[in-house]
């Protein structure tokens, strides 16, 4: 049994493309993984933290570290596996949907068949680090276009308050400050469930693990 390990969950592109960095940081004091998501559009959020439970099996006392679209996953294994998961830390993640009732309209078939903008990446995701677009982008093309929609809907319908609240890990929230993609109420609810909950804002975009790996690390180390 591998102990003290930190487990990386990546967020909706679901690769370790870009998480290269702030694995490197974890792996200097300890065994450190990124569990890649399963390319199988199937698959619903029981379904996607089932298929991680023999890896979690084998990590006695691990922290699991879950970006935006794997929060649910994250939780959702904390419970199940309260005697493996010791620590979960969410980044810039939910417990709750996070997407405006408006996004349900948009047509999300066609806009998934399209190269993602420089400027949509840079709104939205890197902020002023513009030198991932590229590695965002590939990254994103991993995937085929029903994965994505999938995983999309998945978050539009996700709810896992109640499991939160059943967990028993230690568990630590980081909101990135200029996030425009998970507003402030999904912290809000997950205070509400766990009040225990400790939160780190870290200055940077959605994606804070990518742009600010070290600022991330510095908290997490601490």
């Amino acid at each position: 049994m591998a102990t003290d390990s930190i487990l990386i969950l990546p967020g909706l592109d679901g690769t370790d493309q870009m998480l290269g960095k702030f694995r490197g940081l974890c792996a200097g004091t300890c065994q450190a993984e990124v569990l890649t998501l399963p390319s199988d559009a199937s698959l619903d959020y029981p379904g996607l933290a089932e298929h991680f439970a023999p890896i979690i099996q084998q990590h006695a006392g691990c922290h699991v570290i879950a970006e935006s679209f794997s929060g649910p996953i994250g939780i959702l294994l904390a419970r199940k596996f309260p005697e493996c998961v010791s620590r979960l830390s969410l980044v810039a993640s939910f417990a709750t949907s996070p997407v405006p009732r408006f996004a349900a309209f948009l047509p999300w078939s066609l806009l998934f068949r399209l190269p993602l903008p420089s400027m949509i990446a840079k709104q939205f995701f890197v902020g002023k680090t513009t030198t991932l677009i590229p590695a965002l982008k590939s990254a994103i093309k991993q995937n085929s276009v029903a994965v994505l929609q999938q995983r999309f809907k998945l978050v539009r319908t996700v709810n896992v308050l109640a499991e939160l609240a059943e967990i028993s890990c230690q568990l630590s929230y980081f909101r990135a400050s200029d996030d425009r993609l998970v507003p402030r109420r999904c912290l809000d609810q997950i205070l509400q469930a766990r009040p225990d909950t400790t939160v780190h804002e870290i200055e940077g975009p959605h994606l804070i693990l990518e742009t600010r790996p070290d600022a991330c690390w510095q908290q997490i180390a601490g």
